[in-house]
């Protein structure tokens, strides 16, 4: 399969490039300031692994139009990878509104994955959208993980950044049911 992961740097993306790679898949790996153009065109999926740098988390909602446009302007399914506050909490009501999720500092760019999967939500591309747990860190690769759909998996909530890529490509290789769904540990 050809890939693209948009935020190929990131923490995650560089993650994802690395899975993607393991599994002998061709990936392109596109960076901040890359001109999409032609690329939606020649890879059979894209994964969006983007994150707004702080004080710039309105870009969240605009980006992912963006590549939701140039994914279905070339009919290519985009996995987006977003935030956990999107989910529903375990006490109910929104990750995004549970201060012992998101505490104030992180309130912006949790505000900012909501805004995201609304925007994929009024979107007509072949998306679908993965909230990670409350917890995502570099850590060790297991090759194992919990999926769950739009509730926080709990007990606990983390998982590493090198098992949420296996949990994205196995998305793409074996795609679930649901549109939005979660991964834990």
């Amino acid at each position: 399969m050809k890939i693209a992961v948009v935020g190929a740097a990131g923490m995650l993306g560089s993650r994802v490039v690395a899975e993607a790679r393991h599994r002998g898949h061709d990936v392109t790996e596109v960076f901040r300031g890359t001109a999409l153009g032609g690329l939606m065109s020649e890879v059979d999926a894209v994964v969006a692994a983007t994150r707004p740098r702080p004080g710039e988390e309105s870009t969240a909602g605009p980006t992912t139009k963006t590549l939701l446009d140039a994914a279905l302007a070339a009919r290519k399914r985009i996995l987006v990878v977003g935030g956990a506050a999107p989910l529903r909490s375990p006490n109910g009501g929104l990750v995004l509104d549970d201060n012992r999720y998101v505490p104030t500092h992180i309130r912006p760019i949790a505000a900012a994955s909501v805004r995201q999967l609304e925007v994929c939500r009024e979107h007509a591309a072949n998306w679908v959208y993965l909230s990670p747990p409350a917890l995502l860190e570099p850590g060790e690769r297991t090759g194992t993980y919990r999926r769950g759909t739009d509730e926080l998996l709990t007990d606990p909530s983390a998982i590493s950044a090198e098992d949420l890529a296996v949990a994205v490509l196995d998305e793409l290789e074996q795609p679930g049911t649901d549109r939005h769904f979660t991964v834990g540990c």
